[in-house]
Order: C-alpha cells, then sequence, then structure tokens
C-alpha cells in the first residue's frame, strides 16, 4: 500500500543574468513518485542532478512551484506554506541531517533538542514529553540518561542517533535523508545503516534517502531512482538496476560501481 505519493512535483531555479555570466536556469521534474509503507527508496546520480533539492521539496525545506504531496491520505500542495500545513506536513515526513554535529546545538542538552520538535508541533503536557523523549532515545540505542548529555560528551555515533530521534519523535510516516552516511566511519555507518533498518521493521517507515555509495545502496534499498538534469531518468527494483541498467546514466554509474568491486558478479 502506498503511503505517499508526489504529483508533477516542479521546481525552476532562474538566476539572472550577472556580469559576465550567462543566466542560469534550472528545472526540476515535474516528478511523479509512489513510495509504499516500509520501502527504502535510494535516489542516486551525478552532483546537480537534483537529487539533494528533490530532498528538500519532499521535505518542505524549500517551496516547489507546483505539485501535490499526499502522505497517508493528506494531501498538501508543495508549494502552499501555511503554517497548518507546514505542521502537518512536519509530523508526517522528516529529515535527518548529515552533518548530525552541526545540527546539535553544543550549549543545549539533548533533551531540550528533542523537546523542540514537539513543542512547536504537539499539545502534549511538559511531562508527556519527556516521557516521549526519553523513549525515542532508548529506541535508537541510547539511555535515558542522555537526556542531560552535551554535544561534546556525545561520540560521532551517538551524535548520529541523536539526530536520528529528533527525526522520528514526531512519529512521521517517511523519513528523507541525503547522505546520512557519507561523514561516518565505517564501523559507525554499519550500525546506523542496521538501526535504521530496524526502525523501519518496528515503526513501518518509509526511508528515501541520496546516497553516492552504491554499496550501501545495494544493500538497503528496495527501489532505486536515477537522476539527471532535475528528472527521473529510469526507477525500478535495486538488483533490476544493478544486473540490468538501461539508461546511459545509469550504466556509467553502474559501471563505475562495478570497478570498485571487480569480485563481484553483477
Amino acid at each position: 500500500m502506498d503511503i505517499m505519493q508526489v504529483r508533477q512535483l516542479t521546481f525552476i531555479h532562474n538566476e539572472k543574468k550577472r556580469w559576465l555570466k550567462r543566466p542560469e536556469i534550472f528545472q526540476l521534474g515535474p516528478v511523479d513518485l509512489s513510495v509504499k509503507r516500509g520501502e527504502t527508496i535510494a535516489i542516486i546520480g551525478e552532483n546537480r542532478s537534483g537529487k539533494s533539492l528533490l530532498a528538500k521539496l519532499l521535505v518542505g525545506a524549500i517551496p516547489a512551484d507546483a505539485g501535490e504531496i499526499e502522505i497517508n491520505e493528506h494531501k498538501y500542495l508543495a508549494k502552499y506554506q501555511s503554517k497548518d500545513n507546514k505542521q502537518k506536513r512536519t509530523h508526517d515526513i522528516r529529515m535527518i541531517l548529515q552533518h548530525s554535529n552541526e545540527s546539535m546545538n553544543p550549549a543545549v542538552p539533548v533533551g531540550k533538542i528533542l523537546d523542540e520538535p514537539l513543542r512547536l508541533n504537539t499539545d502534549l503536557t511538559e511531562t508527556q514529553r519527556r516521557s516521549l523523549i526519553e523513549e525515542t532515545l532508548v529506541k535508537v540505542g541510547l539511555l535515558r540518561e542522555h537526556y542531560h548529555f552535551y554535544r561534546h560528551m556525545l561520540s560521532d555515533g551517538q551524535q548520529q542517533r541523536v539526530a536520528l530521534a529528533r527525526a522520528i519523535v514526531l512519529k512521521p510516516k517517511v523519513l528523507v535523508a541525503d547522505e546520512p552516511f557519507a561523514a561516518l566511519d565505517p564501523s559507525i555507518r554499519s550500525q546506523t545503516v542496521n538501526l535504521i533498518l530496524q526502525l523501519q521493521q518496528e515503526l513501518g517507515l518509509a526511508f528515501i534517502f541520496i546516497s553516492h555509495n552504491l554499496g550501501i545502496v545495494r544493500h538497503i534499498a528496495d527501489r532505486v531512482i536515477v537522476m539527471e538534469n532535475g528528472e527521473i531518468v529510469e526507477e525500478g527494483k535495486t538488483e533490476t538496476i544493478f544486473r540490468w541498467p538501461q539508461h546511459l546514466r545509469t550504466k556509467k554509474l553502474v559501471t563505475a560501481y562495478q570497478s570498485l568491486v571487480p569480485q563481484q558478479t553483477l
């Protein structure tokens, strides 16, 4: 069953001509996309293909020029930025930031960081918020006592878990992440991947992530979307994309991946 449907999502960036520079026009879309409950979708492509922009449009960080996003039968006009519309959308779809340490204020304890989205987007009492925050910390593999910790008291892996806790504390249906594993060392990256897969099973979350690491993409994605110049040029089941790529851009990406893992048969 589809938990999210994106219809005709469009964004047009038109930068006016500057001295000795030509005007730059970049259009993303129109994009049509459906996501199932518990599904993991990877979005891949070269730099400036529109991957990160699509992620920001989905979570509402940037207003689109046209299009509609439907999550669990709640419909949002992607360019409509009213307070009520943004608040409901914030509940349904959340983003995991790439650099977890940069997203944490060093002067604010973990509990207060996690309390902010609850205070701004729910009617829960302070006691109820505290209880939910502690439960969420445990879900991501931390302790209730981490409520009182500051950034400098946490390892890189723990900071990433706090970022994940902040993303799921509002109980969203969809998580969107732009290169969530790029800044992590291999051991922490593996732990984070396994944690996200575990939370998907427990909470039924859909996960959309942008990545240049095709090894991780092949390991955890159910479906792959390939973008070029603001358009989806190919999509399909992960193994189908890796074994039988059709579009030239997909073939180049898969070939580059193969050259790094020659021992693996595709």
